[in-house]
């Protein structure tokens, strides 16, 4: 009787360990040269400890596959059919949840024999599911090379001169080391720093969004996204990078970066000095420089650029990418991963100091109904920057349902500034209009705390999550300032001085921005491949605007109020918001459809005047995606998204802003929110083994009650030239973009070239001395690049734009501003004997003139250098650096909005010269040299 118990008892516990394996294998296989769906092919799953077979089948007529009832752990895919070469892949299988290889395409061994070169490249390169991925070692790259070099000789991957890369046609926005984030979000800081013989893999593959990853419900948002996975004797010890270099007139860039890996631990540190490394800020820089981007479409199409939260004062001294800066950074970054990878911490610091030195002309072209004036303008500045700032996040796998993760940000900086100005006014004729020379400085300092928490949690049932997100953002800005002008205006037919006006003010801004988000959203799965998604929201943001100048009194001190030029503002919003998105998703086609309704109470305070705004605004939101998969690496995507703009405190509050006398801005309190209708498409195709691929993308949007421009110029009287301003609500106003572009490679000669071409059109509507106005501009451009590199002989790369400009406005048609734009660029670097380098690089900027923009601007930006190779593997390096041989460097940049066309010029960075030393240095454990 016992034995039959324990016979029983046995037969039972089978039964339930069987019932628990239900990990799965499935994938699909076909044939890399004719792309046909492979039948019979044997698939087998074998422990990876030992090899011993766990279970076996073949597929079906349509190439599909699927192994069920693995249990957990690591196994080993191996895929055989008669005349292909075999396949490999290492499996991991987790409880319940199912293991994609995805599409798996097969090779001819007639094929692998019949070309060497394509042997290799095939065997360097793996499909699994959407992903693309090389190993690293099978693309030889010299000693000591970095990441980035290593990039640009894999298939697919185009790598610019500032390190910008391109996959399959699509920018790549995002650089993971090991599936995570290398100090912060910058893609190039991995590619330059990181050396190429510490990855052992390179995959490239689209992110799919959090919610995404999460839920496992494709919304159809993704990025292009690389992930360098480490060899494992590159995950202990440490490897980094210095140089060290200097010239005459006080030229200098210094820089080290030391990286320590221990298991899962991981510590950098970072510092640089520089007085050559860059030519200034531009928008993206600035973000990387501690603060956030305010990148927002301006009322013409264009785009403007609001730092420290909207202090225009503030911003007015700052020119970004303008000048020379000498800069000094350093800053540390760690990550752990703690109770078995269940809980992550991942934070870094970054300090930045900045000044910048420089100066530059504007000339602008203001175009009126039946006249036009000119203006011209002289400056110089000084500006100092310092920042701290800190980032961080933790993330905790609390069970396998159920993870929190909060990231935190904030930054505390100081600015200090000086500028001068001269300008002056000219008729179409040339005659006199005004005149003013301008001082301004500003002192101050800036903060921002911004904080997200997401709470997750998904079901037994696939698809059905449950998600919070709360969000908190903080931006405070306080400066102090002074304005002294002096402006004369003449009589129209130049006869003299008509009024001289004198502004001497201090100016006393301190703006705080706060806000706070909290969401709820849930997913159901409804039938097979169909999901919704509900969701629900509260937003209430708050911006506060002190804005006081103060006038001399006859002691000499600044205390006596200005009513025109003060004010202090309060601007409320709370909207609560809900909405249903239904999601289809199936192998080869996505599509998502829905909307939001928000409810928004809008309350404006003008504290200074005690008046008060409010009113209400119900919208509809609706969304819209339909995405189609023929295959890996070719999609073709459609989307609609309706969204609405809120004006900003600086257009809605009611004061008369004069930092420039001549340029007066006027608040607005009527001014409301602009909706927008966004359409967009793209279609990406590229085939791994041939090295070709095409790219098309196109937007439209037209936007209902704009938030555009109302200004006047006098042309006449005792301000003649002054011009005000003011944001309205207008409609009308459309903007479109398309593009795309081929590239390949020509096997033969070992030779990569692309062709692109793009579109830009602008339809704006504005108002201009109390008449409608529309002003057209369009672009049209024509790209092509080449690049061959032969390893230990020579790397040359030519890239060439051409670029045709037009625009037209309506209040006088007779004016018509039609221009051509070229830019070439063109690098060989070429390695001699005894490891001696030359390099060279030329850019070329061929700027057609006009009648008003008569000036040369033509610029060719001549750089190049010698050097030699050091030590074993070649990880050091000495060098002889030339910038700008031929000293023509000097900024430019010419901007079309309503009814001004400007040209601006400013001083850069001229003709230096370096000598530099660069040590690439590492240990792994075994004290081994890398690539030995």
């Amino acid at each position: 009787m016992k034995h039959y118990l324990w016979l029983l008892l046995l037969l039972l516990s089978s039964g339930f360990c069987a019932n628990a394996q239900t990990s799965s294998v499935k994938g699909s296989i076909s044939d890399t040269l004719n792309h046909l769906e492979l039948e019979n092919a044997s698939v087998a799953v074998l422990r990876a400890k030992d090899s011993v077979l766990v279970k076996h089948t073949r597929s079906n007529k349509d190439g599909k596959f699927e192994i069920a009832g693995l249990a957990p752990g690591d196994y080993v895919a191996m895929i055989t059919m008669p005349t292909y070469a075999d396949y490999f892949d290492k499996v991991v299988l987790e409880e319940n949840k199912p293991f994609d290889l995805g599409t798996v395409s097969l090779t001819l061994r007639s094929r692998l024999l019949e070309e060497v070169f394509v042997k290799q490249t095939i065997a360097a390169i793996r499909m699994k599911g959407d992903t693309i991925e090389f190993k690293a070692d099978s693309f030889r790259v010299r000693e000591g090379a970095s990441v980035e070099e290593m990039l640009r000789k894999l298939p697919g991957l185009q790598v610019d001169k500032d390190g910008n890369v391109t996959a399959h046609g699509t920018r790549v926005e995002k650089v993971l080391v090991d599936g995570e984030e290398f100090f912060g979000n910058d893609p190039t800081m991995a590619t330059k720093n990181l050396q190429a013989d510490a990855i052992d893999k390179v995959q490239v593959f689209d992110k799919k969004s959090d919610q995404a990853a999460f839920s496992g419900i494709d919304d159809g948002t993704s990025i292009k996204t690389i992930n360098l996975t480490m060899k494992e004797d590159k995950k202990k010890g440490y490897f980094g990078k210095i140089e060290l270099a200097g010239g005459p007139e006080n030229r200098w860039n210094n820089n080290v970066m030391l990286n320590s890996f221990k298991a899962k631990k991981k510590l950098s540190l970072y510092g640089i000095m520089s007085s050559t490394g860059k030519t200034g800020l531009n928008w993206e820089e600035s973000e990387k420089f501690g603060g956030q981007s305010n990148m927002q479409y301006d009322a013409d199409g264009g785009y403007f650029y609001s730092s420290g939260g909207g202090d225009e004062f503030d911003s007015y001294g700052s020119f970004f990418g303008q000048g020379i800066p000498t800069s000094w950074s350093a800053g540390t970054h760690y990550s752990d991963k703690l109770n078995g990878d269940k809980q992550s911490i991942n934070g870094s610091y970054r300090y930045n100091k900045l000044n910048t030195e420089g100066g530059g002309n504007t000339i602008a072209q203001s175009i009126l109904p039946g006249r036009q004036f000119i203006n011209r303008e002289q400056r110089e500045f000084f500006n100092t920057r310092q920042r701290h700032a800190a980032n961080g996040t933790y993330e905790w796998q609390i069970d396998s349902f159920t993870s929190l993760k909060i990231i935190a940000n904030g930054f505390t900086g100081t600015n200090n500034s000086f500028s001068t100005f001269i300008s002056s006014t000219t008729s179409g004729n040339g005659a006199m209009l005004n005149n003013s020379n301008r001082f301004t400085s500003s002192i101050g300092n800036n903060n921002s705390l911004n904080s997200n928490a997401l709470l997750r949690r998904r079901f037994k049932k696939a698809g059905r999550t449950i998600s919070l997100t709360i969000d908190q953002q903080y931006r405070q800005n306080d400066n102090e300032g002074n304005l002294l002008s002096i402006n004369r205006f003449f009589n129209e037919n130049g006869g003299g001085i008509r009024n001289v006006d004198t502004v001497d003010q201090q100016k006393m801004n301190n703006i705080i921005n706060k806000g706070f988000f909290t969401r709820v959203a849930y997913t159901e799965p409804v039938v097979k491949n169909l999901f919704v998604e509900i969701g629900a929201g509260v937003r209430h943001s708050n911006s506060e605007a002190r804005r006081l100048s103060y006038d001399k009194s006859f002691n000499g001190k600044y205390d006596i109020l200005n009513d025109t030029f003060s004010n202090h503002f309060d601007f409320n919003v709370l909207t609560s918001s809900g909405g249903m998105m239904w999601r289809y998703n199936s192998k080869k086609v996505n599509v998502s459809g829905g909307g939001d309704v928000a409810f928004s109470n809008f309350k404006q305070q003008d504290v200074l005047h005690d008046s008060m705004y409010r009113y209400q605004f119900r919208n509809f939101f609706p969304r819209g995606q339909f995405q189609y998969k023929f295959n890996a690496n070719s999609r073709f995507n459609i989307n609609y998204n309706g969204n609405t703009r809120q004006p900003t405190i600086e257009q809605i509050q009611p004061i008369r802003d004069n930092t420039n006398p001549l340029n007066i801005a006027l608040g607005n309190p009527d001014l409301r929110q602009e909706f927008r209708h966004v359409f967009n498409f793209n279609f990406n195709s590229y085939k791994v083994l041939q090295q070709r691929g095409i790219h098309t993308y196109g937007s439209y949007s037209f936007i209902s009650n704009a938030i555009s421009v109302s200004e006047t110029t006098a042309t006449s009287g005792d301000s003649i030239g002054r011009r005000t301003y003011q944001f309205v609500n207008l409609n009308g106003n459309y903007n479109g973009n398309a593009g795309g572009g081929y590239n390949m490679k020509l096997k033969k000669i070992d030779l990569n070239m692309s062709i692109g071409f793009s579109l830009n059109v602008n339809h704006n509507n504005s108002i201009v001395n109390g008449r409608p106005n529309v002003t057209d501009n369009k672009a049209y451009g024509l790209n092509f690049s080449l690049y061959k590199f032969k390893e230990k002989k020579y790397d040359v790369q030519y890239y060439g734009n051409v670029r045709f400009n037009t625009a037209t406005s309506s209040i006088n048609r007779n004016i018509e501003t039609d221009y051509i734009t070229q830019f070439h660029n063109f690098s060989l670097n070429i390695t001699l004997p005894y490891k001696f380098e030359i390099n060279t690089n030329a850019e070329i900027n061929l700027r057609q003139r006009t009648a008003t923009f008569n000036q040369n601007n033509n610029v060719v930006l001549l750089n190049g250098h010698i050097g030699r190779k050091l030590f074993k593997h070649d990880k050091g390096l000495i060098r002889l650096q030339a910038f700008d041989i031929l000293d023509q460097n000097r900024g430019f940049n010419r901007i079309i909005n309503t009814n001004m066309v400007r040209e601006d010029t400013y001083q850069n960075l001229r003709r230096y010269f370096l000598l530099s030393f660069v040590w690439n240095f590492s240990k792994s454990p075994a004290g081994m040299a890398p690539g030995n």
